[in-house]
């Protein structure tokens, strides 16, 4: 079965496979063992060139989650990338994913471009300040309890971990 997708001449099908996830890994340990050094308060604009305005000039954590919008279901997302904006602010971050949106297969990192791509119309941003000071210990311990399928990069730990579940 094939989706048909207009992407500025970029590709122009893509299989349903494509869509699976196959990495996603939902942990309540993970969840339960999750320590914030500080009360996140987030805010969330829906992915698109408009919204740019909307982001705000400040620093912090940000994910991005994809929700499919059916039958008004407000609770229905699935987290699929955790990044922190500690020498850039959250305008800048989401201007550069923009960017590479734009230039699809050219992207440096093609593992978020495939994820801005498959998702379009239905990612949205979420941020939240932090404090400079603490912005990667709550970026390691997001990605620590949420184990999102579209980052690379986690603390050693989990690295280990996940290299033994998957084999990779």
């Amino acid at each position: 079965m094939y989706d048909i997708v207009t992407h500025g001449g970029k590709r122009t099908k893509w299989n349903l496979a494509d869509f699976h996830i196959k990495h996603m890994v939902l942990s309540p340990f993970q969840w339960k063992a999750c320590r914030l050094p500080v009360r996140l308060t987030w805010s969330a604009v829906k992915f698109t060139d408009r919204n740019l305005h909307k982001v705000p000039q400040t620093c912090g954590v940000y994910t991005f989650l994809v929700q499919p919008g059916i039958a008004n279901h407000p609770y229905c997302s699935y987290l699929l990338y955790v990044g922190k904006t500690e020498h850039q602010d959250f305008r800048l971050r989401y201007r550069q994913y923009l960017r590479e949106k734009k230039v699809g297969d050219e992207s440096r990192r093609p593992h978020m471009t495939d994820m801005l791509e498959k998702w379009d119309g239905f990612l949205w941003f979420c941020y939240a300040r932090v404090q400079s000071n603490l912005i990667d210990e709550v970026e390691k311990a997001l990605l620590t309890a949420y184990l999102p399928p579209t980052n690379k990069n986690f603390p050693a730990k989990v690295s280990i971990e996940l290299r033994k579940l998957f084999g990779t």
